[in-house]
């Protein structure tokens, strides 16, 4: 330990600082003959490492062109490029290529028929209902009645709640009081000091007072509106309304709004009631006038009288309800 604590103490030499400081130096220092040889072609394309002229931008882009189609042909899929190869090809799929195991769309599955489809007594709904020998064991049929147990109440009526004492007391809650308690409230502290709350010997305990509250005798002197004070301002002012406030797009009483007549008013051979009652050339095609008598076809009862009700007959006869009686039927009653 003491070994590289001594050398660690060392102090370096002043001769090898004053070497290194002067080695430095040379490194910085430049050369005062130097002669600057680079030629213009080598300060544009970069020293004397360029030897090709200048590039022929066209030339360029055709051939990067033609190396990218090369590269698409060679790592193009079979698929691409050939139209019978691939899904889609001329028969869809290569049929060499095809999972052996796979069926195609016109493959029919047989289904199997389930056993309560070949043998009616067997499944749910057979010959007896149900197969007895797949029952669950733990399962009851609709002939079973459970026998409930009755409560401890049931049975002896004085255990449980309403028994011969009305309520087990080994079980009462310790902290339940019954309906004989009658729980003493104790009095607020105004109602034991007349001086203390709300009502007391001052009415208030002056001290719990909200500052800013104020009591009955306070009243507030309200400030009068600028109208109360000019009558020259507001409404009801000296001219009635401040002018310089009135809406511009507003009319006073005064003003008598002179409405449009109607052309029918203009001119007397217009619209309804004009020269000829109405303009002929808006009247409905299919409208007739006052003057128009619909002329009503008769009945044929009206033309032939020997049809219809009340004919040369009364009634026409082929055309009576074959269970009706005539007038001339008598119908003998029987005695009772």
């Amino acid at each position: 330990m003491a070994t590289w604590r001594a050398l660690a103490s060392q102090q370096p030499s002043n001769n090898s600082h004053s070497r290194q400081t002067k080695d430095d130096d040379d490194d910085w220092e430049t050369d005062p003959d130097f002669v600057n040889d680079v030629t213009e072609q080598q300060q544009r394309w970069g020293g004397s490492g360029r030897t090709a002229g200048a590039i022929d931008i066209a030339q360029l882009r055709d051939n990067v062109t033609h190396e990218d189609m090369d590269n698409r042909q060679k790592t193009a899929h079979e698929s691409q490029t050939d139209g019978n190869k691939g899904f889609g090809g001329a028969f869809g799929v290569q049929t060499d290529r095809v999972d052996k195991s796979a069926v195609g769309f016109e493959y029919h599955e047989k289904l199997a028929a389930h056993a309560s489809q070949k043998d009616h007594s067997s499944g749910f709904g057979g010959k007896f209902g149900v197969q007895s020998d797949r029952v669950d064991k733990s399962a009851v049929g609709w002939d079973y009645k459970e026998k409930l147990n009755q409560h401890d109440s049931q049975k002896d009526h004085s255990v449980g709640f309403g028994g011969k004492f009305g309520v087990q007391k080994d079980r009462v809650d310790a902290s339940a009081v019954g309906w004989e308690h009658h729980e003493k409230v104790d009095k607020h502290e105004s109602q034991l000091d007349h001086s203390v709350g709300f009502g007391g010997k001052f009415g208030v305990q002056s001290d719990r007072v909200d500052k800013s509250a104020v009591g009955w005798e306070y009243h507030e002197k309200l400030q009068q509106h600028e109208s109360q004070k000019d009558h020259s301002k507001g409404f009801g002012g000296k001219f009635g309304v401040q002018s310089d406030r009135v809406d511009k797009s507003a009319v006073g009483w005064e003003y008598h709004e002179k409405l449009q007549q109607h052309e029918s008013q203009i001119d007397g051979t217009k619209g309804f009631g004009g020269k000829f009652g109405v303009q002929s050339d808006r009247v409905d095609k299919s409208a007739v006038g006052w003057e128009h008598h619909e002329k009503t076809e008769k009945h044929e009862s009206q033309t032939d009288y020997s049809k219809g009700f009340g004919g040369k007959y009364g009634v026409q006869t082929d055309r009576k309800d074959k269970e009706a009686h005539g007038w001339d039927e008598v119908t003998k009653t029987e005695k009772h």
